[in-house]
């Protein structure tokens, strides 16, 4: 029975940080009272679209993995809040990376997407 495998794996991080600090420049708040009730100290502000992070991460993976794209069977992506409805993420990187080969889905159960979309691989 085939199974899946995580050979390599890329990442796409906005460089522009929000530190807890910075909201509570124009919110009524704090880093400790942030921290405290969520464990986050700072989140990273998107330069370019859903989408284009994830072509990104996905072309450093294949790269990372020694791949091209048509080596890849299917192509799963997780997240909450897409660029679009209609196409899915899964087949906008499926077109822009070239992987005519891949099945592609999305994973959408917010921030457990990426669990859920390990599990599903």
């Amino acid at each position: 029975m085939p199974f899946a495998t995580i050979t390599g794996w890329g990442k796409c991080m906005p460089p522009a940080v929000l530190s807890n600090a910075d909201i509570a420049t124009f919110l009524d708040t704090s880093d400790e009272w942030i921290r405290s009730r969520t464990g986050i100290s700072e989140r990273r502000v998107a330069h370019v679209s859903l989408g284009e992070m994830g072509r990104v991460a996905s072309l450093r993976a294949l790269a990372a993995a020694g791949l091209v794209a048509d080596d890849l069977d299917m192509i799963v992506f997780g997240a909450c809040t897409m660029d679009e409805q209609v196409p899915n993420m899964a087949s906008w990187v499926q077109k822009c990376i070239g992987a005519r080969n891949a099945g592609a889905m999305d994973i959408n159960t917010a921030c457990t997407s990426f669990l859920y979309g390990l599990t599903t691989a």
